[in-house]
């Protein structure tokens, strides 16, 4: 592990100038968020899920056994010691084992009685009200840590790319936002991470991985690029984010053009472990995804490589192959559908400027799915929109023959993979003028 678990104002000047490069959709800049989100948001954090029990915002994170310093937490998504679980309605998808709140916390003061004895999951109060730090990493760009995340997850905007230059030159801001990785050649991969917690982070983990374009996301596929680590202040101390530099280069290879997935994992040592699922971006709020291939219409036939062979360019696009992920024993369906700019607000980073995106390009041909096959056959088949898939090796090809967008132009493409109408992974393809 390298880096030192420190945090100076030159810290807290790089988490603000990209707050307000990202574009926070409740109206106020990083300079805004710790104090307004301490006095308010972050209080009035409630269940915001659609099942059972609660995400993240209410009781994980103490360090017994919710999601806290190396408690006995749940990984499966099974129910555990009077505790409750947010999942899916898979029952065999992981879900988030959770703690209860006795709300006792509001008009008083914590001391150590309130915490034992006790039931094993149970806080004498919100999460967000103990003294404890409260680690994230954002979904979007009006993200405040509530689980699980409504819409798209894997636009993370706090996963940042410099591209071909290697970490040892690198500045410790990138210089502009949006961009992709060079393939071949070292890239520098930044984090923005965030606590919302009353208690300071001394030691925050910080834990870089790529993986193969996929649409579900586990430990099998994961592939670790760097750690580094850092110190966080409590909200409104003015420390409370920072922008963190891996500190080892991640050189893509041209397997699908280079554009594998970057996942981020973010915990403190002592009170905000990891907790669980330890890969779903959806439900884990210490998980960032970034599933998005962007493609200049300058450079589309560059991407005729796949899968180690070269193929024959059928449309202004080649193929993007992508794996679906581990379906815990439930068949899935996965679908690609059209998709706005101005409903990509990770699009922002890429024009750099808030609330400025793309034109709609006019759709001139069809986006479609290849027939699901298995991993490293191709990505041949029937086309489609959707198709269902049942096994845990399986791969889909994305396709497009849309004429190539005008400058300023561009049209987002999003692939989903679902069970039983709930989305637990996707990729957002972008072809862009």
């Amino acid at each position: 592990m390298s880096g030192s678990c420190c945090c100076d104002d030159r810290r807290h000047d790089a988490g603000h100038e990209h707050g307000h490069e990202h574009g926070h959709e409740h109206g106020h800049d990083c300079g805004h968020h710790d104090g307004h989100h301490g006095s308010h948001h972050h209080r009035h954090e409630t269940c915001h899920c659609n099942c059972h029990g609660h995400g993240d915002g209410q009781s994980d994170g103490h360090g017994g056994n919710g999601g806290g310093g190396g408690g006995q937490e749940d990984d499966g998504g099974g129910k555990g010691d009077d505790g409750t679980t947010v999942g899916w309605k898979n029952p065999d998808r992981p879900g988030r084992h959770c703690g209860t709140s006795t709300g006792e916390v509001p008009g008083g003061e914590l001391g150590p009685k309130d915490f034992d004895p006790r039931p094993p999951n149970e806080w004498p109060g919100q999460r967000g009200d103990l003294f404890l730090p409260f680690l994230f990493l954002r979904a979007n760009p009006g993200d405040l840590a509530a689980r699980p995340v409504v819409g798209p997850f894997w636009e993370s905007p706090d996963i940042l790319l410099l591209a071909g230059v290697d970490p040892s030159v690198a500045p410790r801001i990138p210089p502009t936002l949006g961009q992709t990785a060079n393939a071949g050649e070292p890239n520098t991969v930044y984090a923005h991470v965030w606590n919302f917690g009353m208690s300071s982070a001394p030691c925050v983990v910080v834990e870089f991985y790529w993986c193969d374009p996929s649409l579900g996301i586990n430990a099998a596929g994961a592939h670790l690029i760097g750690v580094e680590t850092v110190s966080l202040g409590a909200r409104g101390s003015g420390r409370s984010h920072a922008v963190v530099k891996c500190p080892t280069a991640w050189v893509p290879t041209f397997l699908n053009g280079g554009h594998e997935c970057l996942v981020v994992r973010v915990w403190d040592e002592t009170s905000d472990g990891i907790g669980t699922p330890p890969w779903d971006a959806a439900l884990n709020r210490h998980v960032g995804q970034r599933n998005i291939h962007v493609v200049a219409a300058s450079g589309m036939h560059a991407l005729a490589r796949t899968i180690g062979e070269v193929i024959e360019m059928r449309a202004p696009m080649a193929p993007l192959t992508l794996k679906v992920g581990p379906l815990y024993g439930a068949p899935a369906t996965v679908a690609v559908e059209r998709a706005a700019p101005h409903q990509m607000p990770w699009l922002q980073l890429h024009t750099g400027v808030r609330g400025q995106f793309p034109a709609q390009a006019m759709p001139t041909g069809a986006a479609l799915l290849s027939a699901p096959r298995s991993i490293g056959t191709g990505g041949g088949g029937a086309l489609d929109t959707s198709h269902e898939v049942t096994g845990d090796d399986q791969q889909v090809a994305f396709h497009s023959d849309d004429a190539p967008p005008k400058p300023g132009e561009a049209h987002v493409y999003r692939v989903t993979a679902s069970q039983e109408g709930q989305v637990f992974g996707g990729y957002t393809v972008v072809l862009i003028g």
